[in-house]
C-alpha cells in the first residue's frame, strides 16, 4: 500500500511540476510578447524556460547521487519531444509549415546528437560539459544570424502595466518548479530501492515525459490557438536546452553511468528521429498527419523495444 501511495503522490508531484512550470511559461510569454520579441526568439526564450523542470531534476539527481537520472531524461527528452509531444500533435492537428534548409538543419542535428557521441565512455566530464555549452551558443549563433537577415512576423504589442504582475507570477512558477522537482527526485530515490530498474530507464521513460508536461502543454495549445510554427520552435529550442542542461551540470559535477543495451538503444532511436524529421521537414517544406504518424510510431517502438529487452 505505501508503494502504490508512493506512485501516486509522485504523479501528483508531476502534475505540480506541470502547472507550475505552466504559470511560469504563460507570464515570461506575455513579457517577452510584450517587449515584440520575433517568433524565433520567443521560441527560444520558451524552450529555455520549460527547460527549467530539466534543470531542476538534474541539479537535485547530482546532489542525491542519481545523476545518471538527468542523462535519460535529457537525451530520453529529446525522443519524446519530437516522437510524442510533436507526432501526437501532427497526428491530432493540423500541418505545419517549415522554412528550415540543409544549413539549419546540419548544425541542429550534430548538437543534438553530440551527447550521444561525448557519452559512449559512460561518463560527462568537465571537458564534455564545456563542449556541450559551447556548442549549443554556437547554434543560437548561427541561427540568430540565419533568421535575423530574414523577415519575420513580430508578436503583437500588448499592454505594458501587467508585465509586473506577469513577472510576479513568473517567479512564483519558477520557486514551485525548484520545490516540486526536489520532492520527486526525493520520491523516485525511495522507488529506486524498490524497482529492479536501471537509474538510465527510469529517466527515459519517467522523467522525460514528466519534465515535459510545460512543452506538452504549449504544444496543445499552440494547436488549439493555430500557432504551430511557434510550436515548432519551441520543441526544437526545447531540444537544444536539453544539451544546454546536460553540459551545465556536467560542468557543476562529472556525471558517470552504466553503458548498456539501454544507451545504445536511445542512441540508435535518438539517430534515427532526428534523420526522419530531417527528411521531412527538408523535402515537403511541411509537417502534417502522416508525418506525425510516423514520429509518434518511432516513439511507441522505441518505448516498446526498452520494455520488451527490461523484461527479458
Amino acid at each position: 500500500m505505501n508503494i502504490f501511495l508512493n506512485y501516486l503522490l509522485l504523479a501528483f508531484l508531476f502534475i505540480v511540476l506541470g502547472i507550475c512550470a505552466d504559470l511560469a511559461v504563460q507570464n515570461i510569454k506575455y513579457i517577452a510578447t510584450a517587449l515584440r520579441m520575433r517568433i524565433f526568439a520567443l521560441g527560444v526564450l520558451l524552450g529555455i524556460i520549460t527547460s527549467l523542470p530539466e534543470l531542476s531534476v538534474g541539479l537535485n539527481a547530482s546532489l542525491e547521487g542519481v545523476a545518471a537520472l538527468s542523462v535519460g531524461n535529457l537525451i530520453g527528452g529529446v525522443i519524446v519531444l519530437l516522437g510524442l509531444v510533436l507526432g501526437a500533435s501532427l497526428l491530432f492537428g493540423r500541418h505545419i509549415k517549415t522554412d528550415k534548409s540543409i544549413k539549419s538543419l546540419i548544425p541542429e542535428s550534430l548538437l543534438v546528437l553530440s551527447p550521444i557521441l561525448l557519452g559512449l565512455d559512460g561518463r560527462f566530464s568537465l571537458v564534455d560539459g564545456l563542449i556541450l555549452v559551447i556548442l549549443y551558443f554556437c547554434l543560437l549563433l548561427y541561427l540568430y544570424r540565419l533568421h535575423h537577415s530574414s523577415s519575420g512576423d513580430e508578436i503583437v504589442f500588448l499592454e505594458r502595466g501587467k508585465i509586473i504582475k506577469a513577472l510576479f507570477l513568473a517567479l512564483v512558477g519558477v520557486a514551485g518548479i525548484v520545490l516540486s522537482a526536489h520532492w520527486v527526485i526525493l520520491m523516485t530515490v525511495d522507488l529506486l530501492t524498490t524497482l529492479n530498474f536501471s537509474k538510465l530507464f527510469v529517466g527515459i521513460f519517467v522523467f522525460s515525459i514528466g519534465t515535459n508536461l510545460p512543452e506538452i502543454i504549449i504544444t496543445f495549445t499552440s494547436w488549439r490557438r493555430k500557432s504551430m510554427e511557434l510550436s515548432l520552435s519551441h520543441l526544437m529550442s526545447s531540444a537544444f536546452s536539453n544539451v544546454f542542461i546536460l553540459g551545465i551540470l556536467s560542468i557543476l559535477h562529472p556525471i558517470t553511468f552504466t553503458i548498456s543495451y539501454t544507451y545504445y538503444i536511445l542512441g540508435a532511436f535518438l539517430l534515427l528521429i532526428i534523420m526522419i524529421f530531417s527528411i521531412f521537414v527538408y523535402t515537403d517544406k511541411r509537417l502534417d498527419r502522416r508525418e506525425g504518424a510516423v514520429l509518434l510510431a518511432i516513439y511507441l517502438l522505441f518505448l516498446f523495444t526498452n520494455i520488451y529487452l527490461i523484461g527479458r
